[in-house]
């Protein structure tokens, strides 16, 4: 009788707790199921990881169903490994070879190394996740339950904020602990009370960081960048500009109403403090009145401090569904909404906010009837 066989791949850096969740609901669905952690992702070569045995230890750790099977294959292999090479390796007589890939893949498969060649060897299974295009790929075989919406980055960016102990299991929390990885964010969080940074501030901070990897993810934006503007766009907040002079951190922003002076702050304090690259400090600089020219990166800054869960007041809903399709439309809606917001409170308004806001309008006018079919 011919086995059916899944394979599941991936770096696992680190494994979480929608990592597990899919293997048991693939488990249910498969005779077999392979897990196979990467040496190297073709697609995240020179990104800091933890070591593939401390990633096979993580993985050991977790509490698996019998016909669960965790494979070194590619990691014995000591190099950069394809899925053809994984796949072929798996091939047999007596099984039929299925593939997990979550939504992200099913939108690139055509990007992959010899993808033509791996149709012919099995069958991709694609695992629906929340947030994603709900396109149907033809030719791919869609599994009856969703995905976690959690992802290696944001345990990643979790570390940074002592709360990646919610998104792993205890075991995967220790090991990750014990040998101190990914800490590569905490010497930014580590530097919050250094600015007067209160605790509501760093919660709202950790919940936009999180909805910007969402983001990043979907537009694909550079992550890492993203958590470093997130992590940093508050810096600012409630530090003084006598405070910043004595640091050697010298600010101009009179003309600026006080609500929005933090973003500048920010900025220079990403700048001349911490040396970041120029995006990730215009980023830091745009996200409260937004500018004329904003990259994507910025864009999603200036979104995921909007739309992160705890926001609740009119319309924030219509900018979170705009945000799942466009995001200029999403940022017309945001700014749409604050301008309203501070005439009907007789509040001063930036200029500039105002000429971001009818540039992208104008920019976006053909697109409601797409925004509006996608509701």
């Amino acid at each position: 009788m011919m086995k059916r066989t899944v394979i599941y791949g991936g770096s696992f850096d680190p494994v979480h707790k929608g990592h597990e969740n899919i293997i048991n609901n693939l488990a249910d669905r498969f005779d077999e199921v392979l897990v196979v952690p990467t040496y190297i992702s073709p697609f995240k070569a020179g990104n800091k990881t933890a070591s593939p045995k401390l990633r096979i230890k993580m993985l050991k750790s977790c509490e698996f169903k019998p016909n669960v099977k965790i494979s070194t294959f590619e990691v014995r292999r000591n190099k950069c490994s394809y899925s053809i090479d994984t796949v072929r390796h798996f091939s047999s007589p007596n099984r039929k070879l299925y593939f997990a890939i979550g939504s992200e893949g099913a939108r690139t498969l055509d990007k992959w190394f010899m993808a033509d060649e791996l149709k012919k060897l099995c069958e991709f299974y694609v695992i629906p996740r929340p947030g994603y295009d709900k396109t149907i790929v033809e030719g791919l075989t869609y599994a009856d339950f969703v995905g976690m919406d959690v992802s290696s980055s944001e345990v990643k960016a979790a570390v940074a904020f002592g709360k990646h102990d919610t998104l792993v299991n205890a075991a995967v929390a220790s090991i990750i602990d014990k040998n101190e990885l990914y800490r590569d964010y905490k010497k930014f969080t580590d530097t919050y009370p250094l600015f007067d940074m209160k605790s509501e501030r760093i919660e709202h901070t950790y919940r936009a960081t999180v909805e910007g990897i969402k983001l990043a993810k979907r537009y694909d934006v550079n992550i890492d960048d993203c958590i470093i503007a997130l992590i940093m766009h508050d810096i600012g907040k409630y530090v003084t500009e006598e405070k910043l002079e004595k640091m050697g951190i010298h600010v101009s922003c009179e003309s600026l109403p006080p609500p929005c002076r933090h973003a500048e702050y920010g900025a220079e304090i990403c700048s001349k403090y911490f040396g970041l690259k120029k995006e990730i400090v215009e980023a830091v600089r745009t996200h409260t009145t937004c500018g004329m020219n904003m990259d994507a990166l910025a864009e999603i800054v200036a979104l995921a401090d909007y739309i992160e869960p705890a926001r609740k007041f009119v319309g924030i809903d219509e900018v979170r569904a705009a945000a799942a399709i466009d995001l200029g439309l999403a940022i017309e809606k945001m700014l749409g909404n604050t301008i309203k917001y501070l005439q009907r409170y007789n509040k001063y308004i930036v200029p500039i906010t105002i000429d971001v806001y009818r540039k992208y309008a104008e920019k976006n006018k053909g697109k409601f009837e797409l925004w509006k079919s996608k509701k």
